[in-house]
């Protein structure tokens, strides 16, 4: 009796992870597909700070119009950086170039400057989905050799 409830806790373990993950990649996804129009923007400014375990963030700080309204939004690269010197040649290759963000059509508010599709954590729900059903599997299979008392 023991080990079925080893093999539930397991199970349990694994369905958690799957879902977790599951929900962030349907989050991504989700973003991914909901920034649907490209428009440039002005780069107001754009700071450099020092993170965690030395390494170096850059925060750009940009509007953009449309129509009538202009919107105004605080991005966070994902890129970090060793040293200083990097982060500000990025810092100049932001301020040199044209900046064009993704933004919302239904709702501008919504926007970033970096869409990528997140294939990275698609294939980590995967992973995860198949080693979850692998342990479904192995369950009934190990189960199916003992005698029912």
């Amino acid at each position: 009796m023991n080990y079925k409830i080893r093999w539930l806790i397991v199970l349990l373990v694994a369905a958690v992870v799957l879902l977790g993950i599951s929900f962030k990649t349907a989050f991504q996804i989700n973003k991914f597909f909901t920034l649907d129009s490209k428009i440039r923007a002005n780069v107001e400014k754009v700071d450099i700070i020092e993170g965690k375990k030395d390494k170096f963030d850059v925060i750009a700080f940009y509007n953009f119009k449309i129509g009538d309204k202009n919107f105004y939004n605080v991005k966070k690269f994902t890129t970090k950086f060793i040293n200083e010197i990097t982060a500000l040649d990025f810092k100049e290759k932001i301020l040199k170039k044209d900046f064009f963000i993704w933004y919302n059509k239904k709702n501008p508010k919504i926007s970033a400057a970096e869409k990528s599709f997140p294939i990275k954590n698609l294939v980590y729900s995967i992973i995860t989905f198949i080693v979850f059903g692998y342990f479904v599997v192995l369950k009934y299979y190990v189960f199916s050799f003992q005698k029912i008392s």
